[in-house]
């Protein structure tokens, strides 16, 4: 940042600030600031809703596949046992 010497540092405005000016501004800045933090805690929100919609798909497809897999295993490993032979023989 360039100083320029001969130019002061501050420069005193050319009127008064009331009050009432203060308290306007800090009002509007309130304003702006807890309208920006509600937009963000809003897509936040949004986007924990969509990753835990997707969480939540993929454990029941897992879940499905675990559970087919399991269900076709068990078919095979009971049609592979021999049979015993009736004990009257």
């Amino acid at each position: 940042m360039n100083v320029d010497p001969k130019q002061p540092l501050y420069v005193a405005p050319e009127e008064r600030v009331t009050l009432e000016q203060l308290k306007a501004r800090a009002e509007k800045v309130q304003g702006l600031a807890v309208s920006e933090s509600k937009r963000v805690v809003n897509d936040v929100y949004e986007e924990n809703i969509s990753r835990t919609l997707l969480v939540a798909v993929g454990v029941v497809v897992v879940a499905a596949s675990f559970a087919y897999f399991l269900g076709s295993r068990a078919g095979r490993r009971s049609a592979t046992l021999p049979q015993q032979p009736p004990s009257g023989y």
